[in-house]
């Protein structure tokens, strides 16, 4: 479902949190640039585990699959951290593919995105943005209709505005939803102060000048002194940062893909991510006006959830800054968040 399945900046360095698969890869080839290597594949993938796997498809109900057509490719499209995609075939001349898991650690991640996304596909119409469709299930793997497009991480700057705004609005939506029974992330949507050590550390390895270390490092205690999420647990993405949307090479809606890292917890954290688009306040007042789960309309609650989303968009900024050069579009993302 990504472009993006690739290494983070939490995977480069000692901490394994923020933004799992963070990098445009060579799964979209407009945005490859170098970035942290994956580790070596535990399930690893080649066409005849590709053949295996479309003999065993189980179709999601409604499918026209009597219109799928197949043909599996002579190779992937391309291998990210978790999963790597292959070409299978064609459905109303639409490009299927299948994302198939290249680590054991990724089977559960497969699960519970095809779980969220079952959940939101009963609201795709009313979506503002286009979500991946799961068409069938097989061992390890999940087919998928390919998402044209360009990472959000190297569109223009007035295209990052464009793509802000509407994040704000699909994540306000998403976050009003009911909540669905999927495992709690250990690491998004938890209190700050759990993640004190990753911070410090990522701080340390981002090489800011004097001025935007201090600038951080304040902007994060007013997030960790803020008050803590104490209200019911709402739906989160999870992972929204620019290399998980996909920005339409023509016509249609803009993607917000790879839900893998769908939890429960505290909105601030996806609000974080959506700030690394675009770091001024308009796309959180346009997140406010989407939104409608209760208490959202208490000052006092908004006051604090701003300063906690701040404090996780300048955590995860630093992240991209510590593995990726300023060349990278994950890299300059993380600058720009840093220097504001």
């Amino acid at each position: 479902m990504s472009r993006t399945d690739e290494p983070s900046a939490a995977r480069a360095g000692s901490d394994a949190s923020a933004i799992e698969r963070a990098a445009p890869s060579s799964e979209h080839p407009t945005a490859a640039v170098a970035g942290p290597m994956p580790p070596p594949a535990d399930l690893p993938v080649d066409i005849a585990r590709v053949h295996r796997i479309s003999e065993r498809w189980v179709p999601e109900p409604g499918v026209p699959w009597e219109r799928c057509t197949w043909d599996v490719g002579a190779q992937s499209l391309g291998e990210g951290w978790d999963n790597v995609l292959w070409p299978v075939g064609e459905l109303d001349g639409q490009l299927l593919v299948a994302r198939v898991a290249r680590r054991a650690s990724a089977r559960a991640l497969l699960s519970r995105e095809v779980l969220v996304l079952r959940v939101l596909a009963t609201q795709a119409s009313e979506l503002t943005m286009q979500i991946p469709v799961p068409l069938a299930t097989g061992p390890d793997a999940v087919l998928i209709p390919w998402i044209h497009g360009t990472t959000a991480a190297a569109v223009s700057e007035d295209g990052r505005s464009v793509v802000a705004r509407a994040l704000a609005r699909m994540l306000g939506q998403v976050h009003s939803l009911p909540v669905p029974s999927i495992d709690r992330n250990p690491v998004r949507g938890v209190p700050l102060a759990g993640r004190a050590d990753a911070f410090a550390e990522d701080l340390r390895r981002a090489g800011l000048d004097p001025e935007r270390c201090r600038r951080a490092l304040a902007r994060w205690e007013q997030g960790v002194s803020a008050p803590v999420w104490h209200h019911h647990d709402r739906l989160l993405h999870g992972d929204p940062h620019p290399g998980n949307v996909v920005v339409p090479d023509g016509p249609g809606r803009i993607a917000l893909i790879d839900w893998g890292d769908a939890t429960t917890g505290d909105p601030a954290s996806d609000l974080g991510a959506l700030l690394l688009h675009d770091p001024w306040a308009d796309v959180l007042d346009d997140y406010r006006a989407a939104a409608s789960w209760p208490g959202l309309e208490d000052d006092e609650v908004w006051d604090a959830m701003t300063r906690r989303a701040r404090a996780w968009g300048t955590r995860v900024a630093l992240s991209l800054c510590g593995a990726y050069g300023p060349d990278h579009p994950l890299g300059r993302t993380g600058h720009r968040m840093l220097g504001t």
